[in-house]
């Protein structure tokens, strides 16, 4: 196995097993994660990426996680980083055109209207969509999604998040995701408009934050900015490329999870486009 990338949030210390799946090993950062994953799941600012990887080989429980200055420890795994290994998870541009943006917004919208999962909250986008949810369970969470959606556009930002926040079920809850799509499209908003909405995304943050230290940790870095590989690859290609790529990161994104790719892309979408309730 080789290291391939180690993402630009990772700092020296030792951390302690928390979980593993079959991409993924976590261990807990303080109130954050550090995951070793492979190059499906690939980049983040909080990733170290290996290539061949297998969970089986690549932890165990009572082996914790030890980054050095330039190295990488896990159990009898050494790994040596250069400064050219990291990823860097911050997004900046010095021009865009905002003709070529909203037209890159209108195809993510139709990719995320016709290729997401058929029970993503792409529903918000196109009403006729609910009808992949069942009567009972299913439609009970889709009213919340629609309430707590509701309350942000009527200009109620945060009462709309605690009606999101752990709406849905998984590792990150659908609610979760969308309000990540929020904060990122906040700190997009922020370069493209020259406003700080830093204030905002923190009050965003300490409202959405509970128990879930998956929904936590990435609803963190979305505050911040720090951007996912494929999360950052969509945003450039919204503003600097052609259809094509759009299509391509858009599907990336998509592919993640059961629903949560389209989820995050449909929070953002919305904000970045302006009917969040956030001026």
């Amino acid at each position: 196995m080789t290291l391939v990338s180690i993402g630009d949030q990772v700092t020296e210390g030792t951390y302690p097993f928390h979980s593993r799946f079959r991409r993924t090993v976590n261990f807990r950062c303080r109130n954050r994660l550090i995951s070793v994953v492979d190059e499906e799941i690939g980049d983040g600012p909080l990733n170290i990426v290996v290539r061949d990887f297998h969970r089986e080989s690549t932890c165990v429980e009572a082996a914790p996680l030890i980054i050095g200055a330039n190295s990488v420890a896990l159990g009898s795994l050494h790994f040596e980083f250069t400064a050219s290994d990291y990823y860097h998870s911050d997004v900046t541009f010095d021009d865009w055109d905002p003709h070529l943006f909203d037209h890159n917004l209108s195809v993510f919208d139709e990719e995320l209207r016709t290729a997401s999962s058929s029970k993503s909250l792409a529903f918000l986008l196109d009403e006729h969509r609910i009808m992949n949810f069942r009567p009972g369970f299913e439609r009970a969470l889709t009213d919340q999604i629609r309430r707590g959606v509701h309350q942000m556009r009527s200009g109620h930002l945060l009462d709309g998040v605690r009606t999101l926040r752990g709406c849905g079920l998984g590792l990150t809850p659908s609610g979760d995701d969308f309000i990540a799509g929020l904060l990122i499209g906040l700190n997009l908003l922020q370069q493209l408009r020259g406003q700080d909405y830093r204030k905002i995304a923190d009050e965003v943050f300490r409202t959405a934050k509970a128990g879930n230290i998956f929904s936590n940790s990435f609803l963190d870095l979305a505050r911040r900015g720090l951007l996912f590989g494929r999360m950052k690859d969509l945003v450039l290609a919204l503003m600097h490329e052609g259809e094509e790529m759009v299509r391509k990161s858009a599907a990336r994104l998509m592919a993640i999870g059961e629903s949560s790719g389209a989820d995050l892309g449909t929070g953002f979408l919305l904000t970045v486009r302006g009917e969040m309730g956030v001026s």
